[in-house]
């Protein structure tokens, strides 16, 4: 972590379908916001592994434009610890990389929870965290994680122990790969959504 950089990593099972979107979906969101930088990595990444066409249509559902053919990454200690915020894709992975660097409990949330956070987490609260108005873009951004954090720690548990979850379609077939989609894309706003409100308490300043 830099003061002056918002580190973003993005975590699933084999980095190749949901992270890999996640990470490219608010990297072009934020194109123009040099201060957030995006990685992915997988807990199981293994090498050699295509990108199925599916994944590819997911990504232009919704909207981004190329996903580009790289090696995937293994998740590892020191790339968690360099993170502000780190988003994972279901309850287990959140527990695997808390396991692997117990450090970053706080600021690791699967992809939804933290959409749903975002949802009840009030300007006010961001600004008591340090996100206020004369705080730097970097420093506001990691405010509203933390004050999505505090959120956490009074919200009830949902019903639905998968409630949090994008499901993992890799090998499915394409109803399953539609079903992901569907609970990615809407986590995938409600987190810019709340970036873009902490980066939006500084302007005009």
């Amino acid at each position: 972590m830099t003061p002056q950089t918002f580190h973003v990593l993005a975590v699933c099972t084999g980095n190749i379908c949901r992270s890999r979107i996640a990470e490219l979906a608010l990297a072009q969101r934020f194109a123009d916001v040099s201060e957030i930088r995006l990685r992915s990595a997988g807990t199981r990444a293994a090498s050699g592994w295509l990108i199925p066409e599916e994944v590819r249509e997911i990504a232009g559902y919704m909207g981004v434009e190329e996903i580009r053919t790289r090696r995937t990454k293994q998740v590892s200690e020191q790339a968690l610890g360099d993170a502000d915020l780190v988003l994972v894709m279901t309850r287990d992975h959140r527990r695997e990389v808390v396991e692997l660097n117990p450090r970053i409990v706080r600021r690791t949330f699967t992809i939804r929870e933290l959409a749903g956070l975002a949802a009840v987490t009030r300007d006010a609260d961001i600004i008591s965290e340090g996100g206020g108005p004369s705080a730097d873009r970097a420093a506001r951004l990691r405010a509203a994680v933390g004050a999505a954090a505090r959120r956490r720690s009074r919200r009830r548990s949902p019903k639905q122990v998968t409630v949090d979850d994008v499901i993992d379609p890799y090998g499915c077939d394409r109803d399953t790969y539609a079903r992901s989609a569907l609970q990615l894309a809407p986590a995938v706003e409600g987190v810019a959504a709340l970036f873009q409100r902490a980066l939006n308490l500084g302007e005009g300043e």
